[in-house]
């Protein structure tokens, strides 16, 4: 018994060891492959499963209220699905686009020691400057790699808020080193310039400067953030008076006038439609409010709400309502929760991984609002993946290790 039980032991440290390092891989791949991206988070899954360490989920999920949160919002999907106006295949299918949030509390369990978490904070650092470096290398005309016309190697909403944050987290890097402040500041300036630039979305446009303001107030007094707060006024001042790349930003606002006018105009823009997609989606809503129409059931409600196929849509491009629509007002209080897990239990971390905490989880925010980021697969890998990260030190007894 004592022999089977050490060589229990010992299979699953290697395990363990495993597991943390095919996570950093993860991260890689969620910025460059998705296959890769699905096959190494299946591997990861599958090894915690042959590990036997699924026996210690329950503690997990006791120990890290973010954790237990994100459980509960995967099982109300699932849920959902007993009850949903959709076929059972499409109910399954929105289902598994919605693992991610199982993720959460498998990678917490996982990234358990600081050498782990060191791997993955690695990987995001190095997969960050490959991603900016390509889409420079994009942008000038040296690679031609995404056929959408975007220098980004993922979509344009999926770059923005990757290139967002790490803008984010070189500013921190910058504040607290002197020997690499240079650097870190020099990233920081070609991230500026990439989102505003080279790939101009709007929602990562809006991250960046939400996520600048946080990091003056993290950092500094009042005195420098409001020098903060008007530098960043007239660089948007300049920006949308004299560059042609405010072109979106400004459409975007024209759009959002001619919507709110009592005859709306230029619905067929993308702000049209998103706030078409929105007035609807708040409709069905209003039919079924406690707990929605079940589970993958948005495509084809909405398809009977608003039958025209020009206006057609499986996406709201609003997480809240595409929960809400779903699973209702319980879904959508249980997605508030998850939320507020976070703000709450990243005040008890240590303070490097309390700031990105709050700045991965204002960008979520910020996401949630314009698009649909735990049903998109980039996004949804990648939000999973930094909230584990940063959550999985908040009841260990070390730090996280930062690159």
């Amino acid at each position: 018994m004592d022999i089977n039980a050490t060589l229990a032991r010992r299979l699953q440290m290697h395990a363990h060891r495993y597991e943390s390092f095919i996570i950093a891989l993860l991260v890689v791949a969620i910025y460059f492959s998705t296959a890769l991206a699905i096959i190494l988070s299946a591997l990861i899954g599958s090894i915690w499963l042959l590990s036997t360490r699924f026996i210690e989920l329950p503690g997990t999920l006791n120990r890290n209220p973010v954790a237990a949160s994100a459980m509960l919002l995967f099982f109300w999907f699932i849920l959902g699905a007993s009850y949903t106006s959709a076929t059972s295949g499409e109910a399954f299918s929105m289902v598994m686009k919605y693992r991610e949030l199982l993720f959460i509390p498998i990678f917490i369990s996982i990234l358990t020691t600081e050498h782990y978490r060191g791997w993955a904070w690695k990987a995001f650092f190095i997969s960050s400057i490959l991603t900016l470096f390509v889409s420079y290398l994009m942008h000038f005309g040296i690679f031609d790699l995404n056929k959408q016309g975007d220098s980004s190697f993922k979509n344009r909403i999926a770059h923005s808020v990757f290139i967002s944050f790490f803008a984010f987290y070189c500013l921190h890097k910058a504040y607290d080193s002197l020997l690499n402040r240079k650097l870190y500041l020099a990233l920081f300036v070609l991230s500026l310039y990439n989102l505003f630039f080279v790939v101009p979305g709007r929602t990562g446009q809006l991250i960046v400067i939400a996520l600048i303001l946080l990091f003056s107030i993290q950092r500094f007094g009042n005195k420098q953030r409001l020098l903060i707060i008007l530098a960043i006024g007239f660089s948007l001042t300049l920006y949308l008076n004299f560059s042609d790349k405010s072109s979106r930003i400004s459409e975007g606002i024209a759009n959002t006038k001619a919507y709110l006018q009592p005859v709306p105009e230029q619905t067929e823009s993308s702000m049209g439609l998103r706030y078409g997609w929105w007035k609807s989606s708040l409709k069905l809503m209003s039919e079924k409010p406690l707990l929605g129409h079940g589970t993958g059931s948005y495509s084809k409600e909405y398809q009977r709400l608003v039958p025209d196929e020009l206006l057609a849509s499986r996406n709201p491009h609003n997480e809240f309502l595409m929960i809400g629509v779903q699973l209702g007002l319980v879904g959508l209080f249980i997605y508030l929760s998850f939320l507020a897990s976070q703000y709450y239990y990243a005040k008890k971390l240590p303070n490097k991984e309390k700031w990105f905490a709050q700045g991965i989880l204002l960008s979520l925010i910020i996401t949630s609002v314009f698009n649909s980021p735990l049903l998109d697969h980039n996004e949804g890998h990648w939000f999973a993946t930094m909230i584990a990260i940063c959550f999985a030190s908040l009841h260990g007894k070390d730090k996280a290790q930062f690159t």
